[in-house]
Order: C-alpha cells, then sequence, then structure tokens
C-alpha cells in the first residue's frame, strides 16, 4: 500500500541533502528530516527510527508492501512529494522511484563485483572532476542566492550549493507586511516561512529548505499571518 511511497520520499530527502552539501547522509539523518517535516506541517511527532524501520521494510526484496498505520504521516509524505493526498500519488502518471534491492539486481552484483566497482570508482572520478571544473556554484547571502566559484571548505561547511537557476530567479527572504499577495490567484501559496538557527521566523517567496537551516520551509496559511504578520488580515 504505501511500499512507493516511503521509498520515494526518502531518495527526495536524500537529494535534498546531498544537494545541501551532505556527501553521503546517513538513513538516520534522511528520516529526521522527514520527522521534523510531517511534525511541522501536520503538527505530529513521530520518532525517525519509525520512519527507518518503514523504509527498511519496504526495501527488503521478499516485501511486496507496507502500510504505514499513521494517517498523519501518510498525508505528510505524500505533501513532502508534492501532491495533496495519497490518492494523487498513486494517480501519478510519472513512474515512482523503485527499490534498487531486487533479486536480479543483486545476484547480477555478485556476478560482476569486480568489474562494477571498478567502473564505479571511475564514474565517481570522473563525476567528481567534471562537478569541480564545470559545474556552476552558487551561495546565500544576506537575502538571495548569487553565483561563485566552486570552493571546497564551502562545500564541506555545507554552504556552497549546486547551482540552481529557480533558486537565484525566484527564491528570496522578505519581510512581508498587511499588503503582501500571500497567495496566487488560483489559492496557491505565494509565501513559506521557517526558523532561522535562532529560532527566529523568517519569509520566503518560494518553496524550498531554509538557507541557513537546510529545514524544509512551510507554506503560509491565514491563522500564520494573523498572528505574526498582520492583525488585520
Amino acid at each position: 500500500m504505501h511500499k512507493e511511497l516511503i521509498i520515494n520520499a526518502f531518495e527526495k530527502a536524500r537529494n535534498e541533502l546531498i544537494n545541501q552539501g551532505h556527501q553521503n547522509p546517513s538513513a538516520v539523518k534522511i528520516a529526521e528530516e522527514l520527522s521534523y517535516y510531517i511534525q511541522e506541517i501536520e503538527g505530529f511527532s513521530l520518532g525517525e527510527r519509525t520512519y527507518r524501520d518503514y523504509y527498511n521494510s519496504a526495501v527488503k526484496e521478499e516485501t511486496k508492501d507496507i502500510e504505514i498505520r499513521q494517517i498523519k504521516v501518510v498525508n505528510g509524505l505524500c505533501q513532502y512529494l508534492g501532491f495533496d493526498n495519497y490518492v494523487d500519488f498513486k494517480n501519478d502518471e510519472f513512474p515512482k522511484v523503485k527499490s534498487s534491492h531486487s533479486t536480479n539486481s543483486k545476484s547480477f552484483f555478485q556476478q560482476n563485483k569486480i568489474v562494477i566497482i571498478l567502473l564505479l570508482a571511475v564514474t565517481t572520478t570522473f563525476i567528481i572532476y567534471n562537478s569541480v571544473t564545470q559545474q556552476k556554484w552558487m551561495i546565500w547571502e544576506t537575502d538571495h542566492y548569487v553565483e561563485v566559484d566552486f570552493n571546497a571548505k564551502l562545500l564541506k561547511e555545507g554552504i556552497l550549493k549546486l547551482y540552481d537557476q529557480d533558486r537565484i530567479d525566484n527564491f528570496r527572504k522578505t519581510t512581508p507586511d498587511c499588503a503582501y499577495p500571500y497567495f496566487k490567484e488560483d489559492g496557491k501559496e505565494n509565501l513559506w516561512y521557517g526558523k532561522n538557527q535562532d529560532g527566529k521566523l523568517e519569509f520566503f517567496t518560494s518553496i524550498g529548505l531554509h538557507p541557513g537551516t537546510g529545514k524544509t520551509l512551510k507554506k503560509i496559511t491565514p491563522y500564520m499571518i494573523k498572528k505574526y504578520i498582520c492583525e488585520t488580515y
């Protein structure tokens, strides 16, 4: 029932952490990200261990499917993947992420272990070299991202990010007031928020991760507008 859902969520969280500078994020770190996101979105707290247990069960070769018993976790994972609900997720026309733990792939790896390891080593070396010499990079400056040259120290510290044109063009920190266009004409959110490292609320013009903490930003709601921005909203 929920096998593809948890695998897709872990894969997305893994990729986002890598983009933040985590070279090989652990399952614990990935589960913590999902746990934090769902707690913020759904107001439901569930330990990262449970998320890992769900994921580990999902990727086992003999597991055909799993059931996530907490409906708020299901809803939260769907929202994390960009869907309004589980029905939309299941009806999505694009292929879902599949587990790489199938019997055939495992057997193939065992039979060609040395060759695969050598190919992976060569490929990794090429990717790293190509990324460093040709990939564009960016860092956060005050209230927006700017393009910069590669810097190994900043990359290690998690400050240097892979260049993203959408982030450059559309992602800004802003200070909204009562006249701010909080919602688009179709009703979709036009503002997102998150706490910085000092616990202070900050607001941004696009969905994404907080530049300072790496946490997933939350969409604005009428409640948040009235409580923190405009009492007369």
